[in-house]
């Protein structure tokens, strides 16, 4: 089974990369829009791997975090979430979906592309209980918040946390240009993400 990999890229899609490990072979795989915004720019990658193999074929999911690998092996063990669908909803922020789950914010998970509201709830219901959901704070409890410095003048951000609020709203079917142009008048004394989402849909 392969667990990891790390080289150089090939080709990069919204929904695929293809990385060289070694001259011989080139290994396609499936990631979610929100790991394709990390790897925007990069030459070489490394990724945690979930190998899924069926007697009829073998796919490879990638993922930056071992944590989103681990949310995403417990998406596809709810009925009628398959790997499309669990890639979806990890192409929002991590911490706004594990926050929606623990607080059983149906509202939230049924913004995501292609859930509906029974399947909102079968995930907010199958996963809040589960070990990943509970310990998430505790791996990612810091770096939530950001000053306006950070994201610099105009349209031209380069700060990561900026980029995941983006991909939240766009998942949500915000347009990213209202997002953007909303964001440059955003207030200095709001400077957590979970204020700054509620901001943004409030003022475009």
């Amino acid at each position: 089974m392969i667990a990891y990999l790390k080289w150089k890229i090939m080709e990069l899609t919204f929904n695929k990369v293809v990385i060289l490990p070694n001259s011989w072979v080139g290994y396609e795989i499936f990631i979610s829009e929100l790991v394709y915004s990390g790897l925007q720019g990069l030459e070489e990658i490394e990724l945690f791997i979930y190998h899924h193999r069926t007697e009829n074929s073998q796919i490879l999911f990638g993922f930056i975090e071992k944590e989103e690998k681990q949310i995403f092996e417990e998406l596809i063990k709810v009925n009628w979430v398959g790997w499309k669908v669990a890639l979806n909803i990890l192409s929002i922020w991590i911490n706004r979906l594990i926050e929606a789950i623990k607080s059983s914010d149906n509202k939230t998970i049924e913004s995501i592309k292609w859930i509906w509201k029974k399947w909102a709830s079968k995930i907010i219901l199958e996963l809040k209980d589960s070990d990943i959901i509970k310990s998430y704070s505790s791996i990612n409890g810091t770096g939530s918040e950001f000053t306006n410095s950070e994201l610099g003048t105009g349209t031209r951000w380069i700060s990561q946390k900026y980029q995941d609020v983006i991909n939240t709203l766009v998942a949500m079917w915000y347009k990213k240009e209202d997002i953007e142009k909303t964001l440059v008048n955003l207030p200095e004394s709001i400077n957590s993400i979970n204020d700054i989402i509620p901001f943004v849909i409030r003022n475009i």
